[in-house]
């Protein structure tokens, strides 16, 4: 159950020292990465750290990290037990996320900590993590619709509770491609309270040691507009931070080197499944589960590699830049939800006519018994009341592994399935990968495979992609499997034979170059314009041997690839749901 308020969490760390200062972020979008982002430059500093977000992905402990490394399950363990006594002994009926703050807290200081990262749970005015008063700077990401019933039904509202968290003569940051009326309500309540100064990115001094470098505009142009806005608000929090703490700034490369690769499970990354799809398919996995969320992984898909880095700011939204509406490839959307979600909204930002929908459910989370997920048929028939003719199929049972099957059978073999919806259902893939139990019961993959098989089989063959036979599928993708292995290493032999090529010719190049040198200096005579003659034909015939062995093995590449075509145009194809 959910107790906004800070009576509760006040009880629970009222003995508890803070000898560490707080970088405290709110918002409604983006608040995870840029703690990532946030922590990650610390740790390139030598500052020591803590990290905490929600929610966790897979076990309870994994939300709190120490230097980039996960606590121990001892460790939280410990910190709990003393926490629910304390909580029982002197009824405070504090709820699971408040006793999770006070673990969070708690560790920080046994850890000697010098920042803690601490991601709001929601809101902010009224959340537990409020109860911090040791702020080295707030930072406020994207605000957006979510948890109306709690927070207000207008963004003013919203934004009231999520400006909550600033403090007295506290610098803050703000997204600035938030909204307006947002910005004006975040700044009134910074008057109110007497926060400040509000941090700016676009100063000369920035412009000149950061943006305007190389090393930042190629980083830069390698992320969507929103994924700047993260990591721009990120950098400017920890060199706040890093004032307070007497550092001189982060130079450039220590902030690309900080941001670069460094993925954010559950945030825009590619997955390997490999007991659905083998070794070398991966999925997009993102936790996205509100209407503003599903714009920025749009946008992530649409513009990925083709940003510009010009700009050295926050970026536009999707609704601000039409131009990153672009016309893409058919993808197979795998969608669980909490049920309290807006599945109308959420799905028209995301899916288009062509896609493919395949809906499912996450088990119970860990700690959160008030989490439900929604039913996975009251999410296909939304997506078909949008799109009348998707290709589709509701998967009432839990589990990732499951539905990420029926993805597959769905799906041809280049179409790019992405994994969305909730957090938690990511949680649901990340345990299953962990644990290798892929169902509630612990079904086997192979006993999960022939139910999904039987599943599709069961559907209207007769739809408008053609006669669509599962057992053949699977024929043709054992054949498709066998014939890739082929390819490849007569592709791997090509590569072999030219790189063993280009090897030859260089060594016979430099023999050549080498003999005529000496002849040279020995005298002018016609010997040594024959000898090079002769070593130019030597050098031929090795090359043209090396070149009859690459064209053969070529030619069985084409053949192999003429063969193999028809298998792959009946087999692939997007099976449509009746």
């Amino acid at each position: 159950m959910i107790q906004p308020g800070l009576e509760r969490i006040a009880l629970l760390v009222k003995d508890l020292e803070f000898p560490w200062k707080a970088i405290h972020v709110a918002g409604t979008n983006g608040k995870g990465s840029i703690c990532a982002h946030v922590a990650s430059l610390l740790q390139k500093r030598n500052v020591r750290a803590g990290r905490f977000t929600s929610p966790h992905l897979v076990n309870r402990w994994d939300c709190i990290q120490i230097d980039g490394w996960g606590i121990s399950k001892s460790k939280f363990m410990n910190a709990e037990k003393y926490f629910q006594r304390l909580n029982e002994a002197q009824n405070i009926q504090a709820s699971d996320f408040e006793i999770l703050t006070a673990i969070v807290f708690q560790i920080f200081t046994h850890e000697r900590v010098k920042i803690g990262v601490v991601e709001v749970g929601m809101g902010g005015k009224l959340d537990s993590t409020n109860i911090l008063n040791n702020q080295a700077v707030s930072v406020i990401s994207k605000i957006s619709y979510d948890h109306e019933g709690f927070l207000g039904n207008t963004l003013d509202e919203i934004a009231r509770h999520k400006a909550g968290i600033l403090r007295p003569n506290v610098p803050y940051v703000v997204n600035t491609s938030n909204e307006w009326n947002v910005r004006n309500v975040i700044e009134e309540i910074a008057n109110e309270v007497g926060a400040g100064p509000l941090v700016h990115a676009d100063t000369e001094d920035l412009r000149e040691r950061i943006w305007s470098t190389s090393k930042w505009k190629n980083f830069a142009s390698t992320l969507a507009p929103f994924q700047r806005d993260n990591a721009v608000l990120a950098y400017l929090a920890v060199e706040e931070a890093l004032k307070g703490l007497g550092k001189s700034p982060s130079k450039v490369g220590q902030v690309v080197d900080a941001f670069k690769n460094k993925p954010f499970p559950g945030r825009f990354h590619n997955q390997g499944v490999p007991a659905v799809f083998g070794p070398d398919r991966t999925v997009l996995v993102d936790g996205a589960h509100n209407e503003d969320a599903a714009k920025a992984l749009r946008e992530y898909i649409g513009t990925s590699s083709k940003i510009s880095g010009s700009r050295i700011g926050f970026g536009k939204s999707p609704m601000q830049d039409p131009g990153v509406l672009r016309t893409r490839k058919p993808i197979t959307w795998v969608l669980a939800m909490s049920d309290t979600k807006d599945v109308d909204k959420f799905l028209a930002t995301l899916v288009q006519d062509g896609d493919g929908v395949v809906t499912a459910k996450f088990g119970p989370v860990e700690g959160m018994p008030w989490v439900q997920a929604m039913d996975p048929q009251k999410i296909l028939e939304a997506a078909r009341r949008l799109h009348p003719n998707i290709a589709g199929v509701a998967v009432p049972e839990v589990g990732a592994h499951r539905a990420l099957l029926a993805a597959k059978y769905l799906s041809s073999d280049d179409t790019l399935i992405v994994l969305t919806g909730s957090l938690y259902f990511v949680g649901t893939l990340m345990r299953e990968l962990r644990e290798k139990k892929y169902d509630e019961h612990g079904t086997s993959m192979d006993a999960i495979e022939a139910q999904e098989r039987k599943r599709f089989a069961q559907l209207d063959p007769n739809s408008k992609m053609g006669h669509w036979d599962i057992n053949r599928h699977a024929a043709t993708e054992h054949v498709s499997s066998r014939e890739d292995s082929m390819r490849q290493k007569l592709q791997d032999d090509v590569r072999e034979l030219d790189d063993m090529l280009n090897s030859v010719q260089q060594e016979s190049e430099d023999i050549r170059q080498d003999s005529v040198r000496r002849l040279e200096k020995a005298c002018a005579s016609p010997l040594s314009s024959d000898l090079s003659s002769t070593i130019q034909q030597g050098r031929n015939s090795l090359k043209e041997r090396f070149q009859v062995d690459v064209d053969d093995i070529r030619m069985r590449v084409d053949a192999l690839s003429a063969l193999d075509s028809p298998n792959r145009r009946r087999g692939s194809g997007t099976r449509r749901e009746s």
